[in-house]
């Protein structure tokens, strides 16, 4: 008999697999419920495009006078309408992490040249590296709100801003717990 015959005569102690269950494969398709899912942040991506968007363009009409304008009140204006602009682009910044990291990791693999052309960091994803990299972002969003907070031309009460500031540290911790746990698994 040779091995085309019988395929376990060409690897004596390669392991049977295990017998193919019907729910096994209904559960790992399950994935593909992602996909929706992916398209609605998407989509919730191209509003907070148009919001963003519409905000440059009130910032752009406003120019002459934040410019012209020697008031310290202005200035401090023009300072929340840029920050606000930053914690956009920060949001925007996380959900394109989540939907390419989400793909990446539980959907399927982008293509080859997609993945080649693609930024550095979708090469070496996994599921904690994801996680780190939402957190480093949630970090940044929740700083965008203490800057937001003092610079503030009306007082931010103290139980708010102690709040926001608690809230970063909690991002802050859990971030670099989840990045310890990433170097202890993958030691250099």
């Amino acid at each position: 008999m040779d091995s085309k015959e019988n395929p376990s005569s060409s690897a004596p102690n390669a392991q049977t697999p295990p017998p193919d269950r019907p729910l096994d494969r209904w559960i790992y398709h399950v994935r593909w419920i992602l996909y929706p899912i992916n398209a609605g942040l998407v989509l919730a991506l191209l509003v907070f495009l148009a919001r963003f968007l519409y905000q440059v363009a009130l910032l752009v009409l406003d120019a002459p006078q934040l410019v012209m304008d020697e008031n310290k009140h202005i200035d401090h204006d023009l300072m929340i309408k840029m920050v606000t602009l930053l914690d956009q682009a920060m949001i925007c910044s996380l959900l394109i992490i989540t939907i390419m990291g989400g793909h990446q990791i539980y959907i399927r693999r982008f293509q080859d040249n997609l993945y080649q052309a693609g930024p550095t960091w979708l090469r070496t994803v996994d599921t904690i590296v994801l996680k780190v990299k939402m957190g480093l972002a949630f970090t940044g969003v929740s700083s965008v709100m203490i800057l937001k907070d003092l610079v503030s031309a009306t007082v931010v009460p103290k139980e708010i801003w102690l709040t926001h500031v608690t809230i970063h540290l909690v991002f802050m911790v859990s971030t670099l717990m989840t990045a310890i746990v990433w170097r202890i698994m993958h030691p250099k």
